[in-house]
């Protein structure tokens, strides 16, 4: 049963279990929550089970509510370490409150600061191959090595750090293992994210329950120099010197003594653990600075092996499901090539990423119409498939024996533009051809003119006529004519055919293209293809291809008997 952990601004810290179904809070008696808080309204905020979790709603409280510093204005879920505030009272979600912290400006003087030690005076040489020496080795190491405390924890750590585990988990432990090593009132664990990078607290030790409700201030002045100058840094306390009496954080606070040490994984500085002393009656030493540097060299190449691993794990899972995507995307193409009388038909596919936005087919209107169709989604990857995956369902679902070429045009021209972003569209063209006579009607919305190519080297281009698909709404699109005369071959291509590029970026070409279909033009149609292809890969000098290549060739090997 999840738990509520409410901290009010004074007074005592109480735990809540949510056994009901709903649960009131606010500042009247008659709720299942009474806080004493003078920015609580009467009932203000309810949470209530639902099948999914719990959720969070406010009932037209005057001062608002709050989840994790947003104002709320409906039903909000709610997930463990959720901070609710309302007022000045902050409650959190099955977790004990982790302490905000708080990163402030004050300017420390020279006295403040006992010991700044760059930590390649603590930690042993990371480039193997400059030690040739035993004398070589820091001095410092090898005295660090003679302190009969360091090496049972370091060995113990690293005994506890070997079974990987999620890097939230890891963090937690790290902590725990720290704070059983350097006894201490509270500790941070921050790591630096974002662009630019920032340090951002993950986890948060607090080991006497009165400074629950206390914020921990960090002086940017000792993170500076921690990460300026990649040491470990150890103030004494702030309030034996006079200068600091001015410094309201610091007396509030009444820092003992504190160590800063950055979690540096041998090649850059990817956090910092900041740890105090209020309480406790010793400060802390360069003894304990020295320790906490080694045990956050540990813990940094731990994370940063975590992530990685972290990292492998979530790109095989992305490419299973890259691979099963390809499968579908391929199942969503034609089988086989369509057999027809007086003709050889044949169409490839092949995608520069796992999955791709090309697509090309043949459907069969009746028995003696077939449509054949190419198209070219822009961009590339997974979000030109899903598009590629929607228009081919919403042909097969327009394209019947009573279609209507050009309002089926506007009507997939209406349906991508509201389908996809201003900057998607799709080149396409499709030609209805009646199987007995090789007459073609045609729409070409804005894809490369398909070539019909005859054994005298005469050649005719389907030009566009009309804009791409989704460009623009309400689009007319006006079909055109042509004929496949026997012996002529019809060639659909997309343009990662003709704008392959060699080591000089020299693009193919439909020059290329058209010499290279000369030139196989006695081929069956199957052969055409993997021998223009050919041609394209050795034009290409061994590059991989940067965009989806698709080629279809119609071959009327005779007329009507």
């Amino acid at each position: 049963m999840p738990h509520l952990f409410i901290y009010p601004k004074k007074g005592e810290a109480t735990v809540f279990e949510l056994a009901d179904k709903q649960v009131s809070i606010g500042r009247l008696p008659d709720n299942d929550i009474v806080i004493e808080d003078p920015y609580a309204s009467g009932h203000h905020a309810y949470i209530v089970s639902r099948e999914s979790g719990y959720a969070i709603r406010d009932n037209l409280s005057k001062n608002g509510t709050f989840v994790n510093g947003r104002k709320i204005s409906g039903e909000t879920p709610l997930r463990r370490g959720d901070e609710i505030c309302i007022g000045s009272t902050r409650i959190f979600f099955d977790k004990e409150s982790t302490t905000s912290v708080e990163m402030t400006d004050e300017q420390l003087p020279a006295s403040a600061v006992q010991s700044v030690i760059q930590i390649n005076k603590i930690l042993p040489p990371t480039d193997t191959a400059t030690i040739k020496k035993e004398q070589s080795i820091i001095p410092e190491l090898e005295k660090l090595k003679l302190d009969y405390r360091f090496f049972p924890v370091l060995t113990q750590v690293s005994q506890a750090l070997i079974l990987h585990k999620p890097i939230d988990e890891l963090l937690e432990e790290i902590m725990d293992l720290i704070c059983q090593t350097l006894p201490m009132d509270r500790a941070i664990l921050m790591l630096q994210e974002g662009s630019p990078p920032d340090l951002v607290p993950k986890v948060v030790r607090i080991a006497d329950p009165t400074l629950m409700s206390q914020k921990i201030q960090v002086s940017r002045c000792i993170l500076d120099m921690v990460l300026a100058k990649n040491s470990s840094v150890l103030t004494i306390d702030a309030q034996v010197d006079p200068r600091f009496q001015a410094s309201e954080s610091i007396i509030q606070t009444n820092t003992h003594s504190a160590m800063c040490v950055p979690l540096w994984n041998n090649r850059e500085i990817i956090g910092v653990i900041y740890a105090d002393r209020i309480f406790h009656l010793d400060r802390f030493s360069e003894e304990d600075l020295k320790l906490l540097t080694l045990l956050s060299n540990l813990a940094a190449i731990k994370i940063e092996n975590a992530k990685l691993i972290q990292q492998a794990i979530e790109k095989e899972k992305m490419e299973r499901e890259l691979a099963l995507a390809s499968q579908i995307q391929k199942n969503l193409l034609p089988g086989k090539n369509p057999e027809c009388e007086n003709y050889d038909i044949a169409g490839y596919n092949l995608t520069c990423y796992q999955v791709g936005g090309d697509y090309y087919d043949f459907i069969e209107i009746t028995p003696d119409r077939l449509a054949i169709l190419i198209a070219d989604v822009s961009g590339k990857g997974v979000s030109a498939a899903l598009l590629m995956a929607s228009l081919r369902a919403a042909i097969h679902a327009e394209l019947g024996p009573d279609y209507r070429l050009e309002a089926l045009a506007s009507r997939l021209n209406d349906f991508v533009h509201r389908s996809s972003s201003s900057s998607n569209f799709i080149t396409f063209f499709l030609m209805d051809m009646e199987k007995k006579t090789g007459d073609i009607r045609y729409i070409n919305a804005g894809h490369n003119p398909p070539l019909i190519i005859g054994r005298k080297g005469q050649i005719a281009r389907l030009e566009s006529c009309g804009f791409c698909l989704g460009m623009f709404p309400s689009v007319e699109y006006e079909p055109c004519a042509a004929r496949l005369e026997a012996g002529q071959v019809a060639i659909l291509y997309t343009d990662g055919i003709t704008e392959s590029r060699n080591k000089n970026k020299e693009e193919f070409g439909e020059d290329r293209l058209v010499r290279a279909t000369q030139k196989f033009i006695d081929l069956p149609a199957q052969k055409m293809i993997e021998s223009i292809l050919a041609e394209v890969d050795r034009f290409s000098e061994g590059l991989e291809p940067d965009d989806d290549r698709t080629l279809v060739i119609i071959k009327r090997t005779a007329g009507p008997q």
